[in-house]
């Protein structure tokens, strides 16, 4: 609220959720806090632009308050969002153009090593990219 400068009132407004009721839900003190309702989660996200996605990806990446706002983290979590919308559907829609797939063929245990390759491609851009523009800055440098 406080980053698209928005007072209670505003998101109230924005979300259709009474004033009161957003005021129990965002209590400071966690234990004074009511069940908040998946509609009334995606009805606050929505107000704030933020999708479902992300922010469960910013829960799930357990990074403190102040990173969140970090640019670095920012961009990523981004690139996260967008990586993991839609990801489900498309690889249902690409299994079930398989002939003769029973469900079978599926492994749990290739999560991990998904993920660490999808870690290491991560990486590798990031390090080709801070390459690139060293040889740029260098370049420059030398008046090239």
């Amino acid at each position: 609220m406080s980053g698209k400068g928005l007072h209670i009132r505003e998101l109230a407004t924005k979300t259709g959720i009474s004033k009161s009721r957003l005021g129990l839900l965002l209590h400071s003190n966690a234990t004074k806090r009511p069940n908040l309702s998946l509609v009334e989660f995606q009805k606050i996200l929505n107000a704030l632009d933020i999708s479902i996605v992300q922010a469960i990806i910013s829960v799930e990446s357990a990074i403190d308050q102040e990173s969140v706002h970090d640019e670095r983290f920012v961009t990523l979590l981004a690139m996260l969002s967008e990586l993991f919308t839609g990801l489900p559907s498309m690889l249902i829609q690409a299994l079930d153009e398989i002939d003769g797939i029973d469900g079978t063929e599926i492994r749990r245990e290739w999560a991990v090593p998904l993920k660490e390759a999808v870690v290491e491609k991560l990486v590798k851009e990031v390090t080709n990219i801070m390459a690139r523009r060293a040889v740029l800055t260098e370049t420059s440098r030398l008046g090239l």
